[in-house]
């Protein structure tokens, strides 16, 4: 059955991908006059995306938030939200297409895992620490996309013997979203999993991973903060940590596990 959340979700995708054509455009050919196309094209892109989720939400009849499409689709919606209200001013042309990118790629993936929102949903996904758990740790990754996009760029301008400049808002990103990841994924996943298997850790993958990106983000604030580390280094543990985040997301579907569900 055709539900009005995946073609809302589609033509989102598109429109995302034609801004990243239209900014390639503008970076290849030098044209300044193409960035009111490419940023009109992403917010409709999110508005559509916004109606998605609304329309899956009502199909289902509760949040969002309780499978992987569903919380790729979030993801990625929170992530062109921010990054459109927070960082478009303060992003170069090249970072603002690496993360357009990223944001056409991660949507094209979660068709793959694509639930009919009317299915059955366990009682345990029917919780309200759950979606304090998820929202929050959400969150806290699409401030780590922001800093693997800015660190990215950096690199690559590094290898052209460039310099890289983008170092600030790398950390500025990685500083709002250490405590939402940590409030989300560490403590109040914790409280949800005692209420819905009897413990607060079982070492389940996706528990541990999501312990293993922490401390990759620790490892990179206490860096930069503690031991006063700049330039490659930083940018190596931010584009780690993500990719890190990344496998946490999707690794339960190989790795099995209590959220294997997700």
């Amino acid at each position: 059955m055709n539900y009005p959340d995946i073609t809302l979700t589609i033509v989102a995708v598109a429109l995302y991908f034609l801004g990243l054509v239209v900014i390639a455009a503008e970076i290849t050919f030098k044209r300044e006059n193409l960035e009111k196309i490419w940023q009109v094209s992403v917010g409709c892109g999110i508005g559509f995306q916004t109606a998605a989720l609304v329309a899956r939400g009502i199909l289902a009849q509760q949040v969002p938030l309780t499978d992987l499409f569903e919380y790729t689709l979030v993801f990625t919606w929170a992530l062109a939200l921010i990054f459109f209200l927070l960082f478009r001013k303060h992003f170069p042309k090249q970072a603002s297409l690496v993360l357009l990118i990223t944001i056409t790629l991660l949507m094209g993936i979660s068709f793959l895992y694509y639930t009919d929102p009317k299915g059955v949903t366990m009682p345990a996904l029917r919780s309200f620490w759950l979606y304090v758990h998820v929202s929050l740790a959400a969150l806290g990754e699409t401030f780590f996309a922001i800093a693997f996009v800015t660190s990215i760029v950096d690199l690559v301008r590094w290898a052209k013997a460039k310099d890289g400049n983008l170092g600030e808002l790398t950390y500025r990103a990685i500083s709002m979203g250490f405590p939402l990841f940590t409030a989300g994924a560490l403590v109040a996943g914790a409280i949800w999993a005692k209420k819905a298997w009897g413990s607060y850790w079982s070492w389940d993958p996706k528990e541990v991973l999501s312990l293993v990106v922490w401390l990759v983000y620790a490892a990179y604030l206490h860096a930069r903060l503690v031991k006063g580390f700049k330039g490659r280094a930083l940018a190596i543990i931010s584009i780690v940590g993500f990719l890190l985040t990344l496998f946490t997301i999707f690794g339960s579907l190989i790795l099995g596990g209590l959220h294997s569900y997700s």
